[in-house]
């Protein structure tokens, strides 16, 4: 996993992310011209949807510090990886197991269908960590993704 690929990954997150964040600031001024128009403040009982249009971009914000150290600190490594049965989707996060481990899951939030395809395809995530705290970075090969993602025991 060369360093060219890595930096793509992480620009392609950040488009992903001021995307997230930009419709979520697109859905409050559509709430707002809605509210003037019909001239009731109860349209803002809608407001924490913005919210929940914002949260995958600023998750990546919030946590990009943690994948660059991570991906500076930790030398990356393919694993073979496959979804969990059952736990494929369990709302925004995906499970995935990886090759070998007896109950140690790798927990990843805000998987895109293409990425989940890409996964199941490839059966192969690219990994740098985990850290002490579980924290570990995922990179896939066939499309430019990256993310942060927790080691889990179960």
């Amino acid at each position: 996993m060369s360093d060219t690929w890595v930096h793509k990954c992480l620009a392609q997150a950040d488009r992903r992310a001021v995307g997230f964040i930009g419709i979520a600031l697109l859905a409050f001024v559509v709430l707002w011209l809605v509210s003037e128009w019909l001239g009731s403040r109860w349209v803002f009982v809608l407001a924490p949807l913005c919210v929940e249009f914002a949260v995958p971009g600023l998750r990546h914000f919030c946590s990009r510090r943690s994948l660059r150290r991570l991906l500076e600190t930790y030398p990356r490594h393919a694993v073979s990886v496959n979804f969990v049965p059952g736990r494929a989707r369990v709302g925004r996060h995906a499970y995935l197991e990886t090759e070998g481990s007896d109950r140690t899951f790798l927990r990843l939030f805000e998987i895109p269908e293409r990425v989940r395809e890409n996964i199941r395809r490839g059966g192969q995530v690219w990994l740098a960590g985990p850290d002490p705290r579980g924290r570990t970075v995922v990179l896939t090969r066939g499309a430019p993704f990256l993310t942060l993602g927790r080691v889990v025991i179960r």
